[in-house]
């Protein structure tokens, strides 16, 4: 049975779900809310399963706000100088003109609807997934030899992180996309760190919201 409910093996079986439901026609136009299902069920079945509560997921109250204010935090540390480079890569490295977007784009429902979008079918599956079922089963075996920023964690740390950067490689096979490593990092620090993924939800809505404004840009 727990080879069955590896996470590992839970990995594989939920890409090669979406990668199966984007070879059906039937099923493409409706791929985003398959991964969402996927991404969000999967670990509520295993919750049952093995009769485990929420909060091991860091599904819980308690430190949810403290997790949520140090998102913010870090997203306006970070943020700031991720724009200024891909300012600098866009025109001097592919050549391609800036500017704002229109009021238009900005104010159009469809603008609005993907925005909540990025949050209800992107950030909030893929947390519950990756920080909050994936990394807290890998956790429970790590000696935890790693001290980053207050944050005592291991090899878990940086796997979990492999298999969300590899992951988004099923679809779009394109390796610019391994890139997610490095936020999916801040995005453990800040489960890890209140034992929340409150945080990392917010973490990771934002910085989808910062890249559709900032592609937006593109001219």
């Amino acid at each position: 049975m727990k080879l069955f409910t590896s996470p590992f093996i839970i990995f594989a079986v939920a890409l090669a779900a979406i990668y199966g439901a984007d070879k059906l026609s039937m099923a493409r136009p409706y791929l985003g809310a398959v991964a969402a299902v996927v991404f969000l069920y999967i670990p509520i079945i295993l919750l049952f399963v093995e009769k485990k509560t929420p909060a091991f997921y860091g599904i819980r109250k308690k430190g949810a706000g403290k997790s949520i204010a140090r998102a913010l935090g870090a997203a306006g540390i970070i943020f700031p100088v991720y724009c200024i480079g891909f300012y600098l890569s866009m025109r001097y490295i592919y050549h391609l003109d800036i500017g704002f977007p229109g009021e238009a784009f900005l104010y159009e429902p469809h603008t609005l609807l993907f925005v909540v979008n990025l949050l209800l079918m992107v950030a909030i599956p893929e947390e519950v997934f990756y920080r909050g079922y994936i990394e807290s089963e890998l956790r429970q075996k790590d000696k935890r030899t790693i001290r980053l920023f207050g944050v005592r964690t291991g090899a878990s740390f940086f796997i979990v992180n492999m298999l969300f950067a590899a992951g988004h490689l099923v679809l779009v096979p394109d390796i610019a996309r391994l890139a997610v490593f490095f936020p999916g990092l801040v995005m453990s620090w800040l489960r890890e760190k209140d034992d929340n993924i409150a945080g990392s939800v917010v973490f990771h809505w934002l910085s989808d919201v910062l890249a559709f404004l900032l592609f937006a840009t593109l001219r």
